[in-house]
């Protein structure tokens, strides 16, 4: 493992091939925002070298006894030969020497090898996410019931509107409340609220749904309504909505919304 920290080029190094494409990936800004967001410890973060050469790398976030592998990439050179696994067994042990209880991760359902390679160290499938986009509406709907605000909400505050447990680590509310500013839609009363999403625009990975959530679909279905109604003009993404719920039924119902990805969201305990 080599002593310089993990960086955005490092990223787009490895992050390339029949998987992810040869296109510019991650900014250094997008790279920025995802370290400082989702507790992403550089510093714990391992990058390998052979010969002095970028290998792999792994960007690893920390939240009390729990670590989260936010990026693990092989160079495409350096693939095909075991280097996957030795990487993967290698942050096991950094998690286990920094005391983790569990280590989890998303992957693409498409990468069956990195899948083969997580399950072989052990990791187990929790959950599949699904990743729904909307383009911009030339004719925005009519306005829906529902509360929108911009007031500035602490991860306290996210917290008492959201779903619990969340739906992965990018969406958990300390990384909701970091990506502020953003606004906050609600289906019903603001305090408990039926429905609610945290919409961020114009951050450095476009216009997100920074998380949301449903007690029912009809609830769900107000929500998209009033979300397109005040978004009408944004290319909207929600990231890694779980296949079974109401929210995930709802946007099955919609005209403008579409599935564009699947992952795999995986976990392994170390104790």
């Amino acid at each position: 493992m080599a002593a310089d920290p993990v960086t955005a080029a490092d990223v787009r190094a490895c992050m390339r091939g029949e998987v992810y494409g040869e296109a510019e990936g991650m900014t250094d800004a997008w790279f920025a925002d995802h370290v400082a967001r989702n507790d992403i410890d550089l510093v714990r973060s391992p990058r390998w070298t052979v010969d002095g050469a970028l290998a792999a790398f792994a960007l690893l976030g920390f939240r009390g006894d729990r670590v989260w592998i936010g990026g693990f990439g092989v160079v495409p050179g350096a693939r095909g030969h075991g280097m996957g696994g030795v990487c993967v067994a290698d942050v096991l042990r950094i998690a286990r020497e920094e005391g983790a209880a569990s280590v989890e991760l998303e992957v693409l359902e498409n990468n069956s090898a990195a899948l083969r390679v997580y399950a072989r160290a052990g990791f187990e499938q929790i959950d599949e996410l699904i990743v729904w986009r909307r383009e911009w509406l030339s004719v925005p709907p009519a306005k829906t019931d529902g509360t929108v605000s911009t007031t500035p909400r602490d991860v306290a505050a996210v917290t008492a509107l959201a779903r619990s447990p969340a739906t992965c680590w990018q969406r958990e509310p300390r990384s909701v409340a970091a990506a502020a500013p953003f606004t906050t839609l609600t289906i019903g009363d603001d305090a408990r609220p039926s429905a609610y999403a945290f919409v961020r625009t114009g951050g450095p990975r476009g216009d997100v749904v920074l998380d949301a959530g449903a007690r029912d679909e009809a609830s769900g279905d107000a929500l998209f309504s009033l979300l397109d109604a005040k978004f009408a003009a944004h290319d909207i993404t929600l990231p890694n909505e779980p296949e079974d719920g109401p929210l995930n039924e709802a946007l099955f119902g919609q005209a403008f919304w579409d599935p564009i990805g699947r992952q795999q969201r995986m976990r392994i305990a170390l104790r």
